[in-house]
């Protein structure tokens, strides 16, 4: 049993560090992202929103990439991934200057993050059990918050904020994406290192991959245009949004173990409930945040320019303040309920037989999650255009509202999902790993 611990700690000890050392990369680059692409191109809400597409394709094409690489381990699939998120972050650096080699860099480095992310929800799965999936999720998720703070505190110290050094970004970004991809070459975890199935669509999913659908609309409202709100709304630098995400993280690393370990005490289905619920609220406070305070402080209209951005000198610097701190509030707390996603993975293994099939069918839920983040952007683009980032953040808290309503759907706590076992089940877990409550109890500990 002590042999058997200590495997399991050391593969969760190169697990845990790939995480960090892949969070940071994207702290690095989500936080100087949107930024380089208003400071370089002068881009447009639409024409940003448009850009999503190519941006999105790999997450789509995900299942196609795994698939491809059906022979390799779950493990050696995140080494891939690190290597062209490399490719990728290092081709911003030295051709960024051009929109056409930009956009083709920026899917290299799409890809690979994308091919991460079924990788590291499938390990996390892989070494726990029925009893603490939830707990070992947060367990990732504040893992990832840890990297998130290292990565955007580089950019929130280092970086001159009238003159950001986007190369040097990306550079870092894709060299600390490097080192997570050596610890994920170094990790073995023998019931992740069988053959998987090349492409999983089963109808006792169809609920799984809906709410997948769903949430892949929810995230790219946010992901796309809640930095973009921050920025051409209300004047945010990019060392900014990098301290707002910073903040996010350092709240993240006690809130995401507590919102793994209330999946676990209170099920999937009550918790995705609330996901959809606190999600509207913040979409309402986000969208309209400036006219709420107008509206609480009694001033009168008026206080948007010809072209639809705020101006505080029409009222006042304290509205101004306010409303930006409000909506600033909405982003860090959307960025917390993200944890609460861990729910859809947990509820995807109450239904699967083996690991391979949870981790073949993770692929194709970002595939179809990102048929939603291909389209939503250039939808929710022209609706910013048309109508005002309002109406468009309205809109998502009806989509929220919908999360809702679907996770009613989900079998409650407790409730046994698989009526048959499969033609050929899964063979035992190999002793070197076999990952039991106690053991994994004294691990999270």
């Amino acid at each position: 049993m002590t042999d058997n611990r200590k495997s399991l700690s050391i593969q969760l000890v190169l697990f845990f560090g790939a995480i960090i050392c892949m969070s940071a990369a994207m702290g690095v680059h989500e936080s100087i992202f949107n930024n380089y692409l208003a400071d370089t191109f002068n881009l447009s809400a639409p024409a940003r929103g448009w850009l999503e597409m190519p941006r999105e394709l790999p997450g789509f094409l995900v299942v196609v990439m795994a698939g491809v690489l059906w022979a390799l381990p779950v493990t050696r699939l995140g080494l891939v991934g690190a290597a062209i998120f490399l490719v990728g972050t290092v081709g911003l650096a030295v051709l960024g200057s051009s929109y056409g080699a930009m956009v083709v860099m920026m899917v290299l480095a799409s890809a690979g993050q994308h091919l991460i992310h079924p990788v590291s929800a499938s390990i996390a799965l892989a070494t726990s059990d029925a009893t603490n999936r939830g707990w070992r999720m947060g367990q990732m998720r504040a893992t990832e918050t840890i990297g998130l703070i290292l990565g955007a505190g580089i950019v929130w110290f280092l970086f001159d904020k009238v003159h950001p050094q986007y190369r040097l970004g990306f550079l870092i970004a894709g060299v600390v994406g490097l080192l997570a991809g050596i610890f994920y070459g170094f990790m073995h975890i023998p019931q992740l290192h069988k053959p998987r199935p090349k492409l999983v669509l089963r109808r006792r999913f169809t609920l799984y991959y809906v709410l997948e659908f769903v949430f892949g609309a929810r995230k790219q409202i946010f992901l796309t245009f809640g930095p973009w709100v921050l920025i051409q709304v209300y004047g945010l630098s990019a060392s900014s949004i990098a301290g707002l995400l910073m903040t996010a993280a350092i709240i993240g690393i006690v809130f995401k173990p507590l919102a793994g370990l209330a999946i676990d005490r209170l099920g999937e289905r009550a918790v995705m409930v609330v996901d959809g619920l606190a999600l509207a609220v913040v979409c309402l406070g986000y969208g309209y945040a400036l006219h709420l305070v107008l509206l609480t402080r009694s001033v009168a209209p008026g206080y948007f320019l010809a072209d639809g951005l705020f101006s505080s000198a029409a009222f006042g610097s304290t509205v101004g303040t306010t409303a930006r701190t409000l909506a600033c509030g909405c982003f860090i707390a959307d960025n917390l309920l993200f944890a609460l996603g861990s729910a859809r993975a947990t509820y995807l293994s109450r239904m699967s037989h083996c690991h391979q099939e949870i981790s073949s069918t993770l692929a194709m839920g970002v595939s179809i999650n990102h048929i939603a983040s291909m389209t939503i952007p250039v939808v929710a683009g022209a609706l910013w255009a048309a109508l005002g980032y309002e109406h468009l953040f309205a809109a998502a808290a009806v989509l929220a509202l919908s999360i809702s309503a679907l996770s009613t759907l989900v079998p409650a706590r407790g409730v046994p999902l698989i009526a048959h076992q499969p033609p050929a089940p899964e063979p035992p877990l190999e002793p070197e790993l076999q990952p039991v409550a106690a053991e994994s109890s004294s691990l999270a500990k």
